[in-house]
């Protein structure tokens, strides 16, 4: 069952139940206003008739001696009061006759000096009983006065047919203006259901309007946070596939080559007669590029493993520093650059190993990109690990491509180093790790500098080479 459906048969049900309840509320309340104004009118007859009938008893009947004579004598003189409805009782017993019903079966009197009323009904007919007990030389007397009620049961009923009328007018005008209400309050969810419908069929940048600020378009609000969030790990999803398969077309191409030379001097040595010299130079060949791929299945394993591998904890920056001054001393000489060592903070959180990994590699592609003599600057200041160079620097149409793994801006210079063109991916990656920002400037003729920003605080420490 729909939600629009259960809240109309729920608000029907709720505007039957309070017109109901009104309806017998309102007849009850009528009912109480008649009868109440009936006891009102009957009272003051009922004190009339009594103080009538003590006059009767003060004026005559104690001259009369005989029970017999009393009795004829109060009926007579009773009922020549001519009051409709009124009975007289005696010592228990009814000297008149009653009129309409007998009193003493719904009410017993009691001495006091107050009425006593009591509602009945008798063959489909109402009545309202006043009553009140006199005494006079050790004789009761009951006084009653009936009253016809059938008429305010009557107007009732005809109340009732047409509070019913008015009830069912009630309801349905209630109802129509409820379901318009649901109707325009349901408008929005029926927009957020069809825009999730639409979002899962694929279409993830569809949004809702909002058109308020209640509790719906709060959560209209919330769905396309929500939405956003979606559409952007989908676009995340679909860049990280798409970056798989580039880098498997990538890992393929670069294996391809040398497998293809591997396999070629191999048939070569099988089936061609050589000289001891040229299967000398064969065999090296074959050795450094068996070399050549052992290394770049060490990095790609290393990039494959980065996230299970890291271990992030406090350490010292100024060893760090060191440690990287050291292993980047064989590059150093090689390319006839030196190193300039400044570090401004103490520890940062990280893998240490691992970060060392990625400033040799930043290291080393300023020491091939530099000219010799030239001086490479490495740097520790705040939360910034920093190196930079004024080396021959990176192409503007190179730089955002420059962490995608086996991208090489010159590949025949690359080669001619040694290079894989997974270093600055490595990089990319740690930095990941580290939940650490990588930011790359470069300026061809210029030079290259290039920072690893996460939040860490430090003492000041120099190193110098």
């Amino acid at each position: 069952m729909k939600l629009t459906t259960k809240l109309t048969a729920i608000c029907a049900a709720l505007v039957l139940t309070v017109a109901a309840s009104l309806s017998g509320l309102m007849l009850w309340q009528v009912r109480e206003q008649s009868y109440n104004s009936l006891e009102e009118h009957t009272q003051e007859k009922l004190n009339d008739l009594v103080n009538d009938f003590l006059d009767l008893l003060t004026f005559d009947y104690s001259t009369i001696e005989s029970p017999y004579s009393q009795k004829v004598y109060l009926q007579y003189h009773f009922q020549n009061f001519d009051v409709e409805g009124s009975v007289l009782g005696m010592n228990g017993e009814l000297i008149t006759s009653p009129t309409q019903i007998d009193p003493r079966h719904y009410m017993e009197l009691t001495l006091q000096n107050r009425s006593q009323t009591v509602r009945c009904s008798d063959a489909g007919k109402h009545y309202l009983i006043l009553g009140r007990a006199l005494e006079y030389k050790e004789t009761v007397f009951h006084v009653y006065l009936i009253a016809d009620a059938t008429y305010i049961h009557q107007d009732l009923y005809s109340l009732l047919g047409r509070f019913v009328i008015i009830a069912v007018f009630v309801c349905v005008l209630g109802l129509l203006c409820v379901l318009w209400l649901i109707r325009k309050t349901m408008a929005p969810l029926a927009q957020l259901q069809k825009t999730a419908d639409r979002i899962a069929s694929g279409k993830y940048g569809e949004r809702v309007d909002i058109h308020s600020k209640d509790e719906v378009g709060m959560l209209a609000e919330n769905f396309n946070r929500m939405a956003v969030a979606v559409e952007d790990h989908v676009q995340s999803l679909t860049e990280q596939n798409e970056r798989q398969q580039l880098f498997i077309g990538s890992v393929t191409h670069e294996f391809k080559t040398p497998l293809t030379s591997l396999l070629l001097n191999v048939d070569t040595l099988r089936n061609v007669y050589l000289p001891e010299e040229m299967q000398q130079e064969l065999l090296e060949s074959m050795d450094g590029q068996l070399q050549w791929l052992k290394q770049m299945v060490h990095k790609l394993l290393k990039l494959i493993s980065l996230h299970r591998s890291a271990q992030i904890k406090q350490a010292s920056v100024p060893e760090l520093l060191e440690q990287v001054r050291e292993i980047t001393q064989g590059a150093m000489q090689k390319h006839g650059t030196v190193l300039e060592v400044y570090c401004k903070t103490e520890t940062l959180p990280m893998d240490k190993d691992l970060l060392c990994s990625a400033l040799v590699n930043l290291i080393e592609n300023s020491a091939k990109a530099s000219s010799p003599g030239q001086v490479i600057h490495l740097r520790a200041k705040g939360n910034v690990l920093e190196v930079s160079d004024s080396g021959r620097g990176i192409p503007q149409k190179d730089l955002e491509r420059v962490t995608e793994p086996f991208y090489m801006c010159d590949p025949s210079r690359s080669k001619t180093n040694g290079g894989f063109g997974l270093g600055l991916a490595l990089v990319k990656e740690i930095a990941a790790v580290h939940r650490a920002a990588l930011d790359i400037q470069s300026t061809p003729g210029v030079g290259t500098t290039v920072r690893i920003t996460f939040p860490a605080n430090g003492n000041e420490t120099v190193i110098s080479q």
